[in-house]
């Protein structure tokens, strides 16, 4: 199964709520599954995956604010902060112009399995990776 991921892996933890979304899909013959039930990422070696982080807490709508990402076993994965900006609907209403999000990349760099820890003022996220 392909990354048909626009599904969206929400968690609620701390004072807010953290959404996590796909913004990647996997190369051609390799794999990139986001399981959301299961809060579980699965890559196949050498591929890439990035996501974005949404808060919703306490009457803010928005990118993620004061956000970081570590890997537990920096020998399985990698995981990077990622700049984006795009034209999109502005938060709170507004219409349509240049808005930042919130993104990190995941790299898969050898078998293995480890943890991936998104870190907010709005709420915290993990995420389980298993490289293959």
């Amino acid at each position: 199964m392909s990354l048909r991921l626009f599904a969206v892996l929400t968690l609620v933890a701390g004072c807010g709520e953290v959404t996590l979304s796909a913004i990647s899909v996997a190369p051609p013959g390799k794999t990139a599954v986001l399981d959301a039930g299961d809060h579980d990422l699965t890559l196949s070696r050498g591929t890439a995956f990035a996501f974005d982080c949404t808060a919703n807490e306490g009457g803010y709508y928005g990118p993620c604010r004061d956000a970081t990402a570590r890997i537990d076993d920096e020998s399985v994965g990698s995981v990077y902060a990622s700049y984006l900006d795009s034209l999109a609907p502005v938060y709170q209403e507004g219409g349509a112009g240049q808005s930042g999000r919130t993104a990190f990349v995941v790299v898969g760099l050898q078998a293995g399995q480890t943890e991936i820890h998104v870190e907010t003022s709005d709420g915290d996220a993990m995420i389980d990776l298993r490289v293959e």
